[in-house]
């Protein structure tokens, strides 16, 4: 039987992230669709109204998602950290350069990390990022590990523009439309952590305890490859926040969660529906609920450390505070994370 962790010796020792240098508001997205829109007589501002999102980042249309993964990383490194103390590098992206090699090897390369390093990917949809957390704290539960790198990188707009130019082809009905609209909600970005040990970084946030549940009868409401994502937005949706509250009362059983409990939640967030409908599943108060959606769209695995960073540089973290890190991937998958900061 699965046991749920508590950590008692990993700490996040040093985070950054990385922003999309083009910024594509929601509003030039609907203009290029307006087209479609005007055939198919959908209300203006449909994109913005029903997400809750204004604009997004992206990259160039060339660039490898692991490019994302890099530029978070060498920031971290920049910070201070010595990048000679890595032992494992963990990739957890949705987008990929290639099939194969795994892209935590040509990570692990461009940063000049040894042969004694090890690295590999982890996939589990926009949860990625939250898993990889968890296995670096294992590793460092068991002593098989000093300091893990977890990295996240994705550019979303060589998927944008597939499903700009899909989206335009005469045949496209109003379901076409719906069943792609998920993918105008994404954004790019990257972000890195280091897991390291709790006792030589006393001040650094400490991992507490993580809890996990699945619902793979719903591993058909998303399904996405290099060019295009359809997605039962609705069908998902309803799924996902189901699943969200089985976990976080698994938590509460475990570990004595309430919604109470937190003084920030830092979550993966896909739009403003999806977000309000999490939080008022959960009990959660709205003000806890630090949003990137409405500036930076969904980055998928990237948005819970993304988050994280930017509410540390906003000043919205401080000593004393509880925060739960919490995701939901398409699959379907729920893990949240407890984090304290000392």
């Amino acid at each position: 039987m699965r046991r749920e962790p508590r950590f008692t010796k990993a700490a996040i020792v040093a985070w950054a992230r990385d922003e999309g240098m083009d910024n594509l508001t929601s509003c030039a997205l609907e203009e290029a669709l307006s087209p479609v829109a005007d055939r198919l007589r959908l209300p203006k501002g449909i994109l913005a109204s029903m997400t809750g999102i204004n604009r997004r980042q992206l990259y160039p249309s060339d660039w490898a998602p692991s490019r994302a993964s890099i530029r978070a990383a060498e920031k971290l490194f920049g910070k201070g950290l010595d990048r000679t103390l890595i032992d494992t590098v963990f990739s957890t992206s949705v987008g990929r350069d290639f099939l194969e090699p795994s892209m935590a090897s040509a990570i692990q390369a461009a940063l000049g990390l040894g042969p004694e390093v090890k690295s590999l990917d982890l996939g589990s949809a926009c949860l990625g990022f939250v898993d990889g957390l968890e296995l670096a704290a294992l590793k460092i539960e068991a002593d098989l590990s000093e300091y893990v790198l977890v990295v996240a990188g994705e550019n979303s707009r060589p998927l944008l523009e597939n499903t700009i130019t899909r989206l335009m082809e005469p045949e496209v009905t109003v379901k076409d439309f719906f069943d792609n609209f998920a993918s105008l909600t994404l954004g790019s970005g990257g972000a890195a952590m280091v897991v390291g040990p709790a006792a030589r970084h006393p001040s650094a946030p400490r991992l507490i305890s993580s809890v996990s549940r699945t619902d793979p009868s719903g591993n058909n409401l998303c399904r996405g490859d290099f060019t295009s994502m359809t997605t039962d937005s609705t069908g998902l949706l309803e799924a996902g926040v189901a699943l969200a509250k089985d976990t976080f009362d698994k938590g509460s059983n475990l570990f004595g969660w309430t919604p109470g409990s937190f003084d920030l939640i830092v979550c993966h967030q896909v739009s403003e529906a999806n977000t309000k409908r999490f939080g008022q599943a959960l009990g959660l108060d709205p003000a806890a609920i630090i949003e990137t959606y409405p500036d930076f769209g969904n980055m998928g695995p990237v948005a819970i450390p993304f988050t994280f960073d930017l509410a540390w540089e906003k000043g919205l973290i401080h000593k004393g505070q509880r925060l739960g890190l919490m995701g939901i991937g398409s699959g379907l998958c729920c893990s949240m994370m407890e984090v304290n900061i000392p």
